[in-house]
């Protein structure tokens, strides 16, 4: 890739300690043979935490694409005993615009004038209007009547990407996403502190947390199961739906 003077970016846990560049000289070696290229390390924290060994930076991201708009960072997440790593480049493409989700905002709902409007507009509906008979235009007009006025109260805003993730996972209840807030708290906690006692309560609530998620996810699709147990079709779309929910986990 040198050879060829083409741009390229090179990361991965290659079990090399960086922080260990100038005592030991397998790495120092390693690392001069890098930057001899035109490359550099994007990362020199540590990205693995042991309570028997020392903090150590084996997952490494190099590049010869050095620029000032060419960052990277270590994110603080228990998703294995290496924290995940990654960097930004600023490369032009040419994309379709991205599809964003819109969901309501009923913070500041006023309900008793939501309410009121509410009656005041169902009387304009003719429920008995024999010209009105079809009793799917009557729900069609109540349901535009309805969302009308649920305008005027509440405004559309975009979904962030935590609500985004929430959506694909519907078995993540409001109080689960509170607990994971907490873990994931207690996990900054334990890093910046390397405390044997928080290190125990980190643990004792992220298998109490990982055991409810299971537990939330099989409750969920045995009652989907449940529900279409007599259709076949919707069975296997269940099915289908679990199927690619391990496929994209796996990748």
């Amino acid at each position: 890739m040198h050879s060829e003077k083409s741009n390229y970016i090179i990361r991965g846990d290659i079990n090399l300690n960086f922080l260990k560049y100038q005592i030991d000289t397998h790495i120092t070696d390693y690392v001069n043979s890098i930057l001899s290229l035109g490359c550099i390390s994007l990362l020199n924290k540590p990205t693995r935490f042991s309570s028997i060994h020392q903090p150590s930076l084996l997952d490494h991201i190099y590049t010869n694409i050095i620029d000032d708009n060419t960052s990277a960072g270590i994110a603080l997440y228990d998703i294995s005993d290496h924290l995940p790593i990654f960097a930004n480049f600023n490369f032009h493409s040419k994309c379709g615009k991205k599809y964003r989700l819109k969901i309501r905002c009923l913070k500041n709902v006023d309900l008793p004038s939501f309410l009121e409007d509410l009656n005041t507009a169902r009387f304009d509906l003719d429920f008995h209007n024999q010209n009105n008979s079809d009793i799917n235009i009557t729900c069609n007009n109540f349901i535009l009547m309805f969302d009308n006025i649920l305008d005027q109260h509440t405004l559309l805003r975009f979904a962030s990407r935590k609500e985004t993730r929430s959506f694909h996972k519907p078995w993540l209840t409001k109080g689960l996403l509170t607990s994971i807030s907490k873990k994931n708290a207690l996990y900054k906690k334990m890093l910046s502190t390397n405390n044997p006692s928080i290190s125990a309560k980190y643990k004792f609530y992220r298998n109490k947390i990982t055991h409810l998620k299971e537990s939330l996810k099989q409750n969920y699709y045995r009652s989907k199961f449940e529900n279409c147990r007599n259709d076949v079709k919707k069975t296997w779309k269940v099915i289908n739906e679990i199927i690619s929910t391990k496929t994209k986990k796996a990748n």
